[in-house]
C-alpha cells in the first residue's frame, strides 16, 4: 500500500514536469485539474492507516494538552486564591496576637495601678482607724483618771 501512495506522488509529479508552462514564468504551469484532483483523491485513499491513526493521536493529543493546561490554569488559580485566604488569615491572627499582648499588657498596668491604690487606700484606712482607736484609748484613759480622781474624794 505504501508503494502506491509513492507511485501516485509520482505520477502527479511527472504531471507537474510534463505540463505547460506559462508565458509569464516558468514556475506557472497549466494542469489537467480533473486528473490532478483524481490523483490527489487517490492518494488520500491510499494513504496507510497508520498515518490516519497518527493524526488521530495528535488530535486527541491536542486536545488533551489543552485540556491539561486549562486544568493546571484552574489548579494555579485556586492555589493563588488559597494562598492569599491564608496570607490574610495570618494576618489577622498576627493582629489579634499583637492586640492581645497589648490588651495583656495594659491589663496588667491598670492591675498593678489598682493594687496599689487599694493597698494606699487599706493603709490610709487602717492608719485612720489606729488613730481613732488611739483617740478613743486616750479618752478612755482620761474618762478613768478622772473616776479615779472623783472616786478618791
Amino acid at each position: 500500500m505504501p508503494h502506491q501512495v509513492e507511485d501516485l506522488l509520482d505520477m502527479l509529479r511527472a504531471q507537474i514536469e510534463d505540463s505547460f508552462t506559462l508565458p509569464l514564468g516558468s514556475d506557472k504551469c497549466v494542469l489537467d485539474k480533473d486528473k490532478a484532483m483524481g490523483l490527489l483523491d487517490e492518494i488520500t485513499q491510499n494513504l496507510p492507516e497508520e498515518l490516519r491513526k497518527a493524526t488521530s493521536i495528535v488530535a486527541q493529543r491536542n486536545d488533551m494538552m489543552s485540556k491539561a493546561k486549562s486544568e493546571a490554569e484552574s489548579i494555579v488559580k485556586t492555589a493563588e486564591e488559597r494562598a492569599r485566604r491564608l496570607t490574610s488569615e495570618e494576618e489577622i491572627l498576627a493582629t489579634a496576637r499583637r492586640k492581645a499582648q497589648e490588651l495583656e499588657t495594659v491589663t496588667k498596668n491598670k492591675t498593678r495601678e489598682l493594687r496599689q491604690a487599694t493597698n494606699e487606700y487599706v493603709d490610709d484606712l487602717l492608719k485612720r482607724t489606729e488613730e481613732a482607736i488611739n483617740t478613743a484609748l486616750n479618752e478612755v484613759r482620761r474618762s478613768r483618771l478622772e473616776f479615779r480622781n472623783t472616786a478618791k474624794r
